[in-house]
């Protein structure tokens, strides 16, 4: 999904979670549900060793054309990036640690709301176990780079 669109869908449902939770948690759940793709930029500048974000997000672009332009059945031989922050993984993590923080239960929140968006894409796409575990990501990254 493109940050445009995480955007707009994140600020509608955060303007619904004020009725529900002070304003400074509302804020917090929005900035950590768009911000969780601060993810994509540093695997941009791991791979290309660039730092135009704008020639990141083009370059995402036209993989993700790529990726439209082949069979689903095509799409699971691709080798996929490695997002660090997309993940059941890091939602544990947050989950641990908003034990000893309330404010990680609110980032808690906001990367839950980005990861379902997420995951209603990649089943359109048929992506779909390659987003939810961090460590499968990695696993088939890893398996069709040879």
């Amino acid at each position: 999904m493109l940050p445009k669109t995480h955007t707009i869908i994140n600020f509608i449902i955060c303007l619904f979670l004020l009725f529900f939770f002070p304003p400074f948690f509302v804020l917090i759940i929005f900035l950590s549900s768009v911000l969780i793709d601060v993810d994509h930029y540093v695997y941009y500048i791991f791979k290309k060793k660039i730092f135009s974000l704008k020639s990141a997000y083009n370059w995402f672009l036209l993989n993700k054309k790529k990726l439209l332009s082949v069979s689903k059945k095509e799409r699971d031989k691709h080798r996929r990036f490695i997002f660090i922050f997309h993940g059941i993984e890091p939602l544990i993590i947050l989950l641990i640690l908003s034990q000893y923080s309330v404010l990680f239960e609110y980032v808690f929140i906001g990367f839950l709301i980005h990861l379902i968006e997420d995951l209603y894409e990649a089943h359109q796409l048929g992506v779909f176990r390659k987003k939810l575990f961090l460590t499968y990501s990695i696993y088939h990254h890893y398996k069709y780079s040879v």
